[in-house]
C-alpha cells in the first residue's frame, strides 16, 4: 500500500494523506521549545510526543492530512475521525448519496513559523474535499470558535444530524455542500497559496506580453497545462483573463 497520497502540490508544499504510520518515521518535526518554532499544543498540554501521537492516529484508523515543506518537513497537519459511513438508496436504476459521510475533526496544527498565511486554511480545505463528508468538531477555546466560525464557515449545530440523530450539544457543523465548495473559495480569495507557480508564471507572462518581450512555446504550453490542472477552481475573473492571454 502507498504510504502517501499527495491530493495536491503547491510549489514546495504537499498537502497529502498519511496511509500508514510508517510514513511519519520519514517526515521532519520541529519541536517549538525555548526560542525555537515549531509544534507546541500537544507536547505543552499533554507532554506527547508527536511522532509517537500521529503514528497512534494513523493506527487508530483516523485519516491523518499534512501539509510537507519540499523536504518533508512537516508544516501542519489535521486529523479526522470517521463517525458514520454515508448511506445510499437506489433511484430510477442509479445509487445516490441520501445522507453523507460525518467526520469529527478531532486536532489540527500548524507549525508556529507558517501560522497566518492560509497554509492551515488550504490544508483543511484540501482534507475536507477528499473526505467529501459532514465536518463537526468541538473547538477547545473561544478563539479557536471564532477562527472556525469566520475563516471556515462552521455554524453551530442547532438538530440531531446522522444517521443516529444525535445531539452534538457545543459542536460546530460544515456540512458536506460547505466543505466540497471551501476547496474553490480558498482558491479564489488565496491563489498564489493554492497555485503558486501557476500565478508566477501567469504574472511573467502578462508582463512579457505588456513589453512586447518574446514569450517561448514552452512557457505557454507549461502555462496551458498548469491552468487545465486548477481545474476551474481560481476565480471567474482571472481564469478569463489567463485564457485570454493563451489565445492572444
Amino acid at each position: 500500500m502507498q504510504k502517501i497520497k499527495i491530493i495536491h502540490q503547491a510549489g514546495d508544499i504537499s498537502y497529502a494523506l498519511l496511509r500508514s504510520s510508517e510514513a511519519v518515521d520519514n517526515l521532519k518535526i520541529d519541536l517549538g521549545i525555548s526560542d525555537r518554532q515549531g509544534f507546541i499544543y500537544f507536547h505543552q498540554k499533554f507532554g506527547m510526543p508527536y511522532m509517537f501521537f500521529l503514528k497512534k492516529s494513523i493506527e487508530s484508523g483516523h485519516f491523518l492530512f499534512v501539509s510537507l515543506s519540499g523536504n518533508d518537513k512537516l508544516i501542519g497537519f489535521a486529523r479526522f475521525e470517521k463517525l458514520e459511513k454515508h448511506t445510499e438508496k437506489e433511484f430510477r436504476g442509479r445509487m445516490n448519496i441520501v445522507s453523507p459521510s460525518l467526520f469529527l475533526l478531532r486536532s489540527m496544527e500548524v507549525h508556529s513559523s507558517f501560522r497566518n498565511c492560509g497554509i492551515g486554511r488550504v490544508l483543511f480545505s484540501t482534507a475536507v474535499y477528499y473526505l467529501k463528508g459532514d465536518i463537526i468538531t468541538i473547538p477547545d477555546n473561544n478563539e479557536a470558535a471564532s477562527f472556525f466560525r469566520r475563516k471556515l464557515g462552521f455554524t453551530e449545530i442547532v438538530n440531531s444530524i446522522g444517521n443516529g440523530r444525535q445531539k452534538y450539544e457545543g459542536y460546530l457543523m460544515l456540512s458536506s455542500p460547505k466543505a466540497i465548495a471551501l476547496w474553490h473559495e480558498i482558491a479564489t480569495k488565496y491563489p498564489r497559496i493554492v497555485y503558486p507557480e501557476l500565478i508566477d508564471l501567469y504574472e511573467s507572462l502578462k508582463f512579457r506580453q505588456s513589453r512586447g518581450k518574446p514569450i517561448s512555446s514552452n512557457d505557454i504550453g507549461r502555462f496551458e497545462k498548469l491552468v487545465r490542472e486548477s481545474n476551474g477552481m481560481l476565480s471567474d475573473v482571472m481564469e478569463k483573463e489567463m485564457y485570454r492571454l493563451l489565445t492572444e
